[in-house]
């Protein structure tokens, strides 16, 4: 199942912690949209009480996207 699928199959079924680690993903994947997914990786993250939320949160700092 490619990245898109998963995501999808993820904001489906409601699943916080899929979705915060696929978003990561497809954010390291690069791309015009990769801050959008750092962002999103981040959010879900933070919600899910998932400690790469600091490290996600770093990231975005460091990229002035915060």
């Amino acid at each position: 199942m490619n990245l898109d699928a998963r995501l999808l199959a993820a904001h489906a079924a409601g699943d916080g912690v899929a979705l915060a680690r696929l978003y990561a993903e497809a954010a390291r994947a690069g791309g015009p949209g990769a801050g959008f997914y750092l962002t999103q990786a981040w959010i879900f993250a933070l919600e899910a009480g998932l400690p790469e939320a600091a490290e996600i949160g770093e990231t975005l700092r460091e990229s002035g996207l915060t």
